[in-house]
C-alpha cells in the first residue's frame, strides 16, 4: 500500500497533515528535533548536532538519551500512518527522506523561482500571481512556538526570504500602475523592519509616483536622519539615486509621476519643475532657490528644510509628511542624545565668547563625530544663532547645472551668514577637505563674521600650520573623541529600548564604541521584539556591520592576519609580527598598521582597541578556526618565551602581564587580577645595607611585626633575595618582593621563620627534590599602596613570578605568600596552586605552593588553552537582572 501523501507546514506554526488529518507533533521540543531533521532532509544529522541546534551551550547532560526518546516517539508517530522508513539512522546520526512528502517551505521557494523567470521574460502579471500564491502560503510567523538555535536560524532564514518576496511583489505591483495601493501599504511594513532600506526606496516611488513629491522628500529626510543618529551611515546607492531623480524630478522610462487626483494631497509647485539645491546623498530643501538645501535659522540646524515652499508648510501634503516622520522618527527614547557632555560645554563657552573660535573635534571613524555635530547644531539653534552644516561626502545636486564643490557650498554659506549675531559653521568629514585647507584656514574663516564659531570633525586634529600660525594662536581647541564611559553606554542602550538582559553583552562588546552600541542595540531589539536571528547570526550581523564600518578593505591577504594579530595581542611590535607571521614583510606590515586610523600607537607598540578589536577576533573564530588557532598559539609562545623573559624592567612587565590577561580574556579569571590601564614611574633595584631598616619598616606598616621580623631575617641571611621598586624621580620605596631559592635550608632558618618551616614540612611530604632541584619561595610581597586591589606594582610581581615558574632553571616547587588570602585565592585555584590548609593557625597569611615536578611548566601553561581559544563569548547572551538592577 502506497503512503498517503503527507505535507509539512512550516511558514507558520509548525503541522504535518496526512490528508484531512493535521497530526500532533508533540512537544515544542520534540517539534524542534524533526524539524531540524527537515531541514536537513536527504542527509544525515549528528545527535551532537541536534544537541547544539536544541540547545545550545546550554545541553545538559542527557542531552543525547533526551534526543533518542523524541526520536522514538517521532518514528511511532509516523509509523502509525504508513511512514514505516521515513527516519533512517545509523551510527550516531539520523536521515529523515524528502521523497514521501512535501514541504511548503519548498513550494514557497519553487514559486518565487517561477515568479523572477516570468519576470525576467517580461511577464509581470504572470509573475505578481505567482508571487501572491506564494505569500498565501504563509499563515504567521515561520516555525512559531519552535524552541531552539536551529529554529532561529531558520526563521530568519525563512523570514528574509518572505520579505524579499513582498518586496519583488510590491514593486511588481508599481510597475503594474498600483502606486497608491503600495503606498498606503508600505509604511506597516516598515514599522516592523524599520532599516530595511528597499522598503523605504519602494515607498519614495510609490509617493512620487502618486504624485506625493513632497512628502516622499519628507520621507527621505526621515530615514536620513533615522540611520544616521542610530547608525552613524548615510543611506545606500540605490536609495540616494531614487532620491536625487525625484528632486530633480526626472522623467525617464518607469519613472514617471501619476498626476495626482482633484483634491488629493499634492506636491507644491510642479512636479517638472528643477528643485533647488538638494544633496545626493543627504536630504535636501526643494525650496526656493535663495536657500542653500541645508538648515536656515528657523529650524533644526544640519538638518533639511521641510519640501515645499514656505507657503507649502501648511499644506495637507506636509501636514501628512510630518505625521509620517513623526511615527517612525519621533522615539523619544531613541532619539535622545547620549554622553559628550565635555565638547558640549565646550562648545557652549565658546557660543559665549563673542569672538572667533575653532574647535576640532577628532576621532576615528564610527566614533560619533557627526552625530555630536548634529546636536551641537541643534543647541546653537536653540540660543538662536543661524548655523550652516557643510559635509563633504553628501554634495547636493541641482538640475540642470553641476553639483555645487564643497568650495562653493562654502562662499554661499559666507553670503547668508554676512551680518549674523555670532553664528555658526560645523564643517564634517575634514579629512575630505584637505585640499582646502590652506583657503580655509588663510582666506575663508578670516572673511567670517568676527564672533563665528567654527566646529570641525574629522579623523586628525589641526595640522601643524594651524597650530603654529599666530593669527590662529588661542583660538583653537580641540577634543578628542574617546568611547564612552560605561554609565553612558547604559544609557544609551536603555534610550534605544534594549531589554536590561541584553545590555551587559551588548556594552562589553561595543567596548563604549557608539556606532557597535547603536548597531547591537537595533540587533538586540529586533531579537527580543520577533526572536529573530539567532543569537549566533546576530552577532555575526553585527561583527560584519563594524569591520564593514570601522575597518574597511584591506590591500591583502598578509594585511590582514597583521591586523588580526594586532587586534589580538595587547601589543604589536615588529618582533611579533615576525614571529607570527614569518617571511620577511614584518617592517612593511607594522608601518601599514601604524597608518590606519583604527590603529592607536602605545609606548609598547601598536594597539587596536574597543569594538574593532572583539569584531576581528569574533570574525576569525568563525571564519577560520584553524587559523585563529595557530595565531593565538604563535603569540602566546612568542609572549611567555621571548618576552616574559627579556621583561625585566617593571614597566616591560607590566606589558607582558596584560599581554597575557588579554590572551586568556576569553575564560578564567586572571582578567580581575590585572590592571589594564595605568603606570607607575618606578624602577627595579637591588637591595643595599643603607635600605635594610627602610623595608623593614614598610613591612611592619603593612603587615605586622611578624612580618617585619621575617624580613629582617632574610635581608641578614640572603640580600640578593630582595628586588626593590623605587619611584623613579624621588627614589621613594614603593614596593619590594623577595624569592628565596632554597635546596637544603639550615635548621636556624627554619626555625627563625615559622612560614618558610611551615613550607618546608609540606616539601617533605612530596617527592625528594632532585640533586640539583631547588624550591623557590616567594616570601614577601609588600606593597602597602595595592594591598586590596590588583594594580601595575602587582602586575609586576606576577610577572617576576611567572618567569620564575617557566624559565628558573631546577625549580622544583614554588610557593607565595599572601596576606589577603580572600582576594587572591580565586586567582590561585585557576593558576593550578594549592592552598596549604594547615597554614594560617600560626599567622594571618595564606600560603599557595605548586609541584612543578608533577604539573611540569610545559604542561601547566596549557592547562586553560581550549578555554582561552573557545570559551563562549558574550554578546547577546541574556543576563539576569535584578529589579533593583533595572531602577
Amino acid at each position: 500500500m502506497s503512503p498517503l501523501p503527507f505535507r509539512f507546514t512550516i511558514l507558520g506554526p509548525p503541522g504535518l497533515a496526512c490528508g484531512d488529518t493535521r497530526l500532533d507533533l508533540g512537544t515544542p521540543q520534540q517539534q524542534a528535533v524533526l524539524l531540524l531533521l527537515l531541514a536537513n532532509s536527504g542527509s544525515f544529522v549528528r545527535i551532537g548536532e541536534v544537541i547544539d541546534g536544541l540547545w545550545g551551550e546550554h545541553a545538559p547532560a542527557t542531552g543525547e538519551a533526551v534526543i533518542r526518546t523524541y526520536i522514538s516517539r517521532i518514528r511511532r508517530l509516523l509509523s502509525t500512518h504508513g511512514l514505516d522508513a521515513v527516519i533512517s539512522s545509523r551510527s550516531g546520526g539520523y536521515m529523515l527522506d524528502p521523497e514521501l512528502f512535501v514541504v511548503d517551505a519548498i513550494e514557497f521557494a519553487d514559486l518565487l523561482e517561477a515568479a523572477r523567470q516570468e519576470r525576467e521574460g517580461g511577464q509581470v502579471p504572470a509573475a505578481v500571481k505567482l508571487l501572491e500564491q506564494a505569500l498565501a502560503l504563509w499563515t504567521g510567523t515561520a516555525l512559531a512556538g519552535v524552541p531552539g538555535e536551529a529554529a532561529e536560524r531558520e526563521r530568519f532564514r525563512l523570514e528574509r526570504l518572505r520579505l524579499a518576496a513582498v518586496q519583488e511583489l510590491l514593486r511588481l505591483r508599481l510597475e503594474r500602475g498600483e502606486h497608491a495601493e503600495v503606498a498606503a501599504e508600505v509604511p506597516l511594513l516598515i514599522e516592523r523592519n524599520r532599516l530595511e532600506e528597499p522598503l523605504y526606496e519602494i515607498y519614495l516611488l510609490a509617493l512620487y509616483r502618486s504624485g506625493r513629491r513632497a512628502e516622499a522628500l519628507e520621507v527621505y529626510r526621515m530615514v536620513y536622519d533615522l540611520l544616521g543618529k542610530e547608525l552613524g551611515v548615510s543611506p545606500g546607492p540605490r536609495l540616494r539615486a531614487a532620491h536625487d531623480r525625484i528632486l530633480r524630478a526626472e522623467a525617464d522610462p518607469g519613472f514617471e509621476p501619476v498626476p495626482a487626483p482633484s483634491g488629493s494631497p499634492a506636491s507644491s509647485g510642479s512636479s517638472g519643475s528643477p528643485a533647488s539645491s538638494g544633496s545626493s546623498g543627504s536630504p535636501a530643501s526643494s525650496g526656493s532657490s535663495g536657500s542653500s538645501g541645508l538648515a536656515a535659522s528657523s529650524g533644526p540646524a544640519g538638518s533639511p528644510a521641510s519640501a515645499g515652499s514656505a507657503g507649502s508648510a501648511r499644506s495637507p501634503a506636509s501636514a501628512a509628511a510630518r505625521v509620517s516622520r513623526a511615527s517612525w522618527a519621533e522615539r523619544p527614547a531613541a532619539a535622545r542624545f547620549v554622553g559628550r557632555a565635555g565638547e558640549r560645554a565646550a562648545f557652549r563657552d565658546l557660543l559665549g565668547q563673542a569672538r572667533p573660535a575653532l574647535l576640532f573635534v577628532r576621532g576615528p571613524a564610527g566614533i560619533g563625530k557627526s552625530a555630536l555635530l548634529h546636536q551641537l547644531a541643534q543647541d546653537a539653534t536653540a540660543e538662536g544663532r543661524q548655523v550652516r552644516h557643510l559635509r563633504p561626502g553628501n554634495r547636493p545636486a541641482r538640475h540642470p547645472h553641476p553639483s555645487p564643490s564643497p568650495r562653493e557650498r562654502l562662499e554661499r554659506f559666507a553670503e547668508e551668514l554676512a551680518g549674523a549675531a555670532g553664528p555658526v559653521l560645523l564643517l564634517d568629514a575634514f579629512e575630505e577637505l584637505a585640499d582646502l585647507e590652506p583657503w580655509l584656514r588663510d582666506d575663508y574663516l578670516t572673511r567670517l563674521p568676527g564672533d563665528t564659531v567654527v566646529v570641525v570633525a574629522g579623523r586628525s586634529g589641526p595640522s601643524a600650520a594651524w597650530l603654529t600660525d599666530p593669527a590662529w594662536s588661542g583660538a583653537i581647541v580641540i577634543r578628542h573623541l574617546e568611547a564612552l564611559t560605561p554609565a553612558e553606554s547604559a544609557a544609551l542602550l536603555e534610550a534605544r529600548g534594549v531589554e536590561p538582559g541584553l545590555r551587559a553583552s551588548i556594552a562589553g562588546f561595543a567596548a563604549g564604541h557608539p556606532f557597535a552600541l547603536s548597531l547591537a542595540a537595533e540587533v538586540g531589539r529586533s531579537r527580543s521584539a520577533t526572536g529573530q536571528p539567532s543569537r549566533r547570526e546576530a552577532a555575526r550581523q553585527v561583527v560584519d556591520g563594524v569591520l564593514a564600518r570601522l575597518a574597511g578593505d584591506v590591500p591583502s591577504d598578509l594585511h590582514r592576519w597583521a591586523l588580526h594579530v594586532c587586534a589580538h595581542a595587547r601589543h604589536t611590535t615588529e618582533d611579533l609580527l615576525a614571529a607570527v607571521l614569518p617571511g620577511g614583510r614584518a617592517a612593511e606590515l607594522f608601518d601599514w598598521l601604524r597608518a590606519q586610523p583604527y590603529v592607536e600607537t602605545a609606548a609598547r607598540g601598536l594597539e587596536v582597541g574597543g569594538a574593532l578589536r572583539e569584531a576581528l577576533d569574533h570574525h576569525l573564530r568563525w571564519r577560520d578556526p584553524a587559523g585563529y588557532e595557530r595565531m593565538h598559539r604563535a603569540i602566546r609562545h612568542h609572549v611567555l618565551d621571548e618576552l616574559l623573559r627579556g621583561a625585566r624592567d617593571p614597566q616591560a612587565s607590566v606589558a607582558v602581564m596584560r599581554t597575557v590577561s588579554r590572551l586568556r580574556r576569553n575564560g578564567g579569571v586572571l582578567a580581575r587580577y590585572v590592571s589594564q590601564v595605568g603606570e607607575e614611574d618606578v624602577r627595579a633595584c637591588p637591595v643595599t645595607p643603607a635600605a635594610h631598616d627602610e623595608l623593614v619598616a614598610m613591612a611592619r606598616e603593612s603587615q605586622g611585626e611578624a612580618a617585619a621580623g621575617s624580613v629582617r631575617f632574610w635581608l641578614d641571611r640572603r640580600p640578593e633575595a630582595f628586588t626593590l621598586l623605587r619611584s623613579r624621580g624621588s627614589g621613594r620605596l614603593r614596593a619590594f618582593m623577595s624569592w628565596l631559592a632554597l635546596r637544603r635550608p639550615e635548621r636556624e632558618e627554619l626555625d627563625a621563620d615559622p612560614v618558610v618551616g611551615e613550607i618546608w614540612r609540606d616539601v617533605s611530604r612530596r617527592t625528594p627534590l632532585p640533586q640539583e632541584g631547588h624550591v623557590g619561595i616567594a616570601r614577601h610581597l609588600i606593597c602597602p599602596a595595592y594591598e586590596a586591589k590588583p594594580s601595575p606594582i602587582t602586575d609586576v610581581f606576577q610577572a617576576w613570578m611567572l618567569r620564575r615558574w617557566l624559565h628558573e632553571p631546577g625549580l622544583a616547587a614554588s610557593y607565595l605568600i599572601v596576606a589577603n588570602g580572600p582576594l587572591w585565592r580565586p586567582l590561585m585555584e585557576y593558576l593550578g596552586h594549592d592552598e596549604l590548609t594547615r597554614a594560617g593557625a600560626g599567622h594571618p597569611y595564606a600560603i599557595f605552593g605548586h609541584d612543578w615536578l608533577a604539573d611540569p611548566p610545559e604542561v601547566w601553561r596549557d592547562h586553560h588553552l581550549d578555554e582561552e581559544l573557545w570559551a563562549e563569548r558574550d554578546l547577546f547572551l541574556r543576563q539576569e537582572v535584578s529589579r533593583a538592577g533595572q531602577e
